[in-house]
């Protein structure tokens, strides 16, 4: 069997590839390219520890305009 290439594309630039995955964003679940995407340390309320998480930069922009 041949592995199928599934296309996908970052919601961010638009790029469009069949070629590997794209990333999920923690905060929107969208896909998302490597050049669109960081970890960044954010906060969990329950459990009052840091977790790492990738977040795209709509995300990003979005969290800093709010605070």
């Amino acid at each position: 069997m041949s592995e199928e290439k599934s296309p996908w594309m970052c919601h961010v630039c638009h790029h469009y590839s069949t070629i590997g995955e794209g990333i999920v964003c923690d905060e929107c679940y969208m896909l998302t390219c490597n050049e669109h995407i960081t970890t960044a340390t954010v906060l969990n309320n329950e459990s009052g520890l840091y977790e790492l998480k990738k977040i795209c930069v709509e995300c990003q922009f979005k969290k800093s305009l709010n605070q």
